[in-house]
């Protein structure tokens, strides 16, 4: 009866500021410039799932992004002394691996006493434009943590959830202007994923569009 008489209410709008806090079906979309890779370049992503990595000192929400292409990519938001960058991630396959890297240099890595060398890349890097930097150099010591696949961005951890976490170990490789990386995580099992990685300014998110 009210209803009809004052009208059915709409539902507040919600207003998508920052890609931090994008939600599963909300949507970007990337501006057209040179500097991001061209798989990148003024494509509309999708977020398809949320998910948390837990660390010692803190956690990094992880967004895992749907494209036009199929391809799959990760996306993370850092903000350093004041600076909001996006981190995009592409895994890559051991003979990517091995094709893109001395690999010599690049096994150094898992030494007990490793060095702090250039690690080079190969002509092969020409396959990958704007995510492969000439030479990287290792970015501080192994770490560990668990991956959750689970949004904690409004939850704090609970011991409940520790079935549910897998633990893995981490390090990366940094090139010489901290705009590209690469990313070497080792699980329980033994399996090791290499991701390329490419930080980028925050303006090149052209675009937020809430899911209605």
């Amino acid at each position: 009866m009210f209803s009809k008489l004052f009208g059915k209410k709409d539902a507040p709008v919600r207003k998508l500021e920052n890609p931090e806090d994008l939600n599963i079906g909300d949507m970007f979309e990337m501006v057209d410039t040179f500097g991001l890779p061209k798989s990148l370049r003024g494509q509309t992503f999708k977020v398809a799932a949320v998910n948390t990595y837990q660390y010692e000192y803190g956690q990094e929400t992880e967004f895992q992004l749907e494209g036009a292409t199929g391809d799959a990519y990760h996306m993370t938001v850092e903000n350093e002394d004041g600076e909001k960058y996006v981190n995009f991630t592409m895994k890559i396959e051991r003979d990517e691996v091995e094709s893109l890297f001395d690999m010599d240099a690049f096994s150094s890595v898992f030494d007990d006493e490793p060095g702090n060398d250039a690690i080079e890349t190969t002509e092969a890097k020409s396959e990958y434009e704007r995510w492969v930097a000439d030479r990287y150099y290792r970015d501080g010591d192994w770490i560990k943590g668990y991956y959750h696949k689970k949004d904690f961005r409004n939850n704090k951890f609970s011991k409940y959830e520790d079935d549910q976490a897998e633990p893995f170990e981490s390090i990366s490789l940094a090139s010489e202007d901290d705009m590209h990386s690469v990313e070497i995580e080792v699980w329980p099992d033994g399996d090791t994923d290499v991701s390329l990685c490419v930080t980028r300014p925050i303006a090149d998110i052209k675009e937020l569009y809430g899911k209605t």
